[in-house]
């Protein structure tokens, strides 16, 4: 028990010196900030990868885990975790899917220091357009040119006067 007071009272004896360090190296302040967006961009029924991106984050100590409609997921890749500025960090976690237009995903981050937790949620937004879509566009676009040739050719022909010498 005495070793562990001495290492205390020499911690507190090192504490004023925190403020000659300068503000760079200082912890920052606030809680982890979590963030999902797609890889690639977003076209239902094609494989794609969530990331979820956490920021302003210290000591580097975090649990990530994936909910699909609010049941956890499993298989979702390592979390890599990557220093910034100063003693900032953030940390990328990812998972593979394939989107579907009812799709609810959150990402939940767990600071292990304070337990603090920040969800963030991703639902589909802005999806291409489907090449089915595309298609049927076309083809009516493409049938109202031919009718709209038919029907001038037919005009022409029926509104056409005989020219006469008299």
């Amino acid at each position: 028990m005495g070793h562990e007071q001495n290492q205390g009272a020499a911690l507190l004896q090192m504490l004023p010196l925190l403020w000659l360090l300068p503000h760079s190296w200082a912890v920052p302040e606030g809680f982890p900030i979590a963030e999902v967006f797609t890889l690639k961009p977003l076209e239902f029924g094609k494989p794609n990868t969530l990331v979820c991106f956490v920021s302003n984050l210290f000591p580097p100590m975090l649990t990530v885990n994936w909910q699909h409609h609010s049941v956890p997921v499993e298989g979702f890749g390592p979390t890599f975790v990557s220093a910034v500025d100063g003693l900032s960090f953030q940390a990328f976690s990812y998972l593979n899917f394939t989107p579907e237009p009812s799709d609810i995903f959150s990402c939940i981050v767990t600071h292990e220091i304070d337990r603090y937790t920040a969800i963030a949620y991703w639902v589909p937004r802005n999806a291409l357009p489907s090449d089915l879509l595309e298609n049927v566009l076309c083809g009516v676009a493409f049938g109202l040119g031919v009718l709209g040739i038919i029907v001038g050719i037919v005009l022409i022909i029926y509104f056409r006067k005989p020219c006469s010498g008299d």
